[in-house]
């Protein structure tokens, strides 16, 4: 008895039986918003970084102050350094070109460290004008607050004999002269300092007269301005 071979993949009326579904990989593709948002990103971070690059490379070498300077001082080297900023209309600092031109004058007001220097803070004109004396006068006893050049004082007249007078009416009938700090000494070895004052020529014998009789006393004239 003979067998006839039948196909496995025919069935049994002779049809091709179907193939098994093979699977395709998926290609996911990317979501246009998510390319539209890269593109956005990098544009951004292109402009900030031009940006920065402006506003680090648009500088201006000026000069500032290296430390603390009292109105009325002469600028040394060490006060002042070279400083870059960014360039703005509003403010007016000395170019860093002017720095050595700047030793030697006197400034105007006092300085703070780090702060910019401007050409309406220094001037080449001496503390002491024209129509004016230098007097000096030892003290023993100044006031707390530093005596800096330039700052506004009034020389009392304070006599020995005064001291018994009632302070209010002492006060009242005390002479007093207007006077301008120039320079002040450092301390001897008994705590006297010498305070260089500029006064009108016409009171320039009479305090030279109480400094000689020691009766001169310092009063700090309080700034109009506050």
């Amino acid at each position: 008895m003979s067998t006839t071979a039948t196909n496995p993949v025919q069935d049994a009326a002779g049809v091709p039986a179907p193939r098994p579904l093979v699977r395709q990989p998926v290609v996911r593709r990317r979501r246009s918003s998510w390319i539209a948002l890269g593109v956005a990103l990098i544009a951004v971070s292109g402009a900030g970084g031009g940006w920065l690059w402006l506003a680090t490379s648009d500088r201006e070498a000026v000069v500032a102050v290296a430390r603390d300077v009292p109105m009325g001082a002469e600028l040394k080297a060490e006060d002042l350094v070279e400083a870059r900023i960014a360039t703005d209309p509003a403010l007016k600092p000395v170019p860093a070109d002017d720095l050595k031109k700047l030793i030697g004058k006197r400034t105007t007001v006092g300085l703070e460290e780090g702060s910019l220097l401007t050409a309406s803070s220094v001037t080449d004109d001496p503390l002491v004008k024209a129509g004016e004396q230098l007097v000096g006068v030892t003290l023993s006893r100044l006031p707390a607050t530093r005596l800096d050049p330039g700052q506004k004082v009034e020389a009392v007249h304070t006599p020995k004999e005064s001291a018994a007078a009632s302070g209010d009416d002492a006060d009242s009938k005390a002479e007093r002269l207007q006077a301008t700090v120039i320079q002040v000494s450092a301390a001897d070895n008994s705590g006297d300092r010498v305070v260089d004052l500029a006064v009108n020529s016409i009171d320039g014998t009479t305090l030279a007269q109480w400094a000689a009789d020691d009766a001169v006393t310092l009063v700090i004239v309080p700034d109009s301005g506050s």
